[in-house]
């Protein structure tokens, strides 16, 4: 588990209620005496019986373990989604993905993160040339779906700063991305900054990590 052992785990805080960030939750919080932590629209929604749990909203912080918590409002078809600003010490790490629109919370909320963890869902000619129905790449493309490749790039461009060491792009489609394209896109829209964070992506359905600040 990215080289850490489950009895390290002092908490889980789950961003939204989709299968594919749940998965697991109830059985690693029960077997090891994890709390969970969600916001009220997403513990509505998760299979949790049984687990310690604690409410969460965007717009206030969160002392958990060792880190202070900052969730932020991300527009994404969940029931009271979030991403998440959290810090430790001088350090911070911004986590966005799920999320189909760069707001000005988001901006905000990731704006000189020592690391950032970014969506880059989709590649948009891979995504329209693909197989999927027109109906799912529209809900993809749309303003509560995912981040392509070109809306991460805008949001390193608009949020990276010289504190800013490394982007791992995330949550990318096997179908409609590949690392390489993603990497590509966001170095060409932060070609004009002065500042060259170090960029990489993840593969999908691959661990990667763990990232160490400073």
């Amino acid at each position: 588990m990215f080289g850490i052992e489950p009895t390290q785990i002092d908490a889980l805080v789950l961003t939204h209620e989709h299968t594919d960030h749940i998965r697991g939750a109830r059985r690693l919080c029960l077997d090891h005496d994890v709390p969970a932590y969600a916001t009220r629209g997403t513990l509505a929604l998760t299979p949790l019986d049984g687990v310690r749990t604690g409410r969460i909203a965007a717009g206030q912080s969160y002392r958990i373990g060792g880190f202070e918590v900052a969730p932020f409002k991300v527009r994404h078809l969940a029931a009271e989604p979030v991403a998440l600003s959290i810090s430790c010490g001088p350090r911070r790490i911004g986590f966005a993905s799920d999320l189909g629109s760069i707001t000005r919370d988001v901006i905000d909320a990731m704006v000189g993160a020592d690391l950032m963890l970014m969506e880059a869902n989709y590649d948009d000619e891979m995504l329209m040339s693909g197989t999927y129905p027109d109906f799912l790449k529209r809900a993809i493309r749309g303003d509560h779906g995912h981040l392509s490749n070109d809306d991460a790039g805008l949001l390193s461009a608009k949020s990276a700063t010289p504190d800013t060491g490394r982007i791992v792009l995330i949550h990318l489609s096997r179908e409609n991305n590949e690392p390489d394209k993603a990497v590509r896109a966001v170095k060409e829209c932060m070609k004009g900054l002065s500042h060259k964070p170090r960029v990489e992506a993840t593969e999908h359905g691959g661990a990667s990590g763990p990232f160490r600040l400073g």
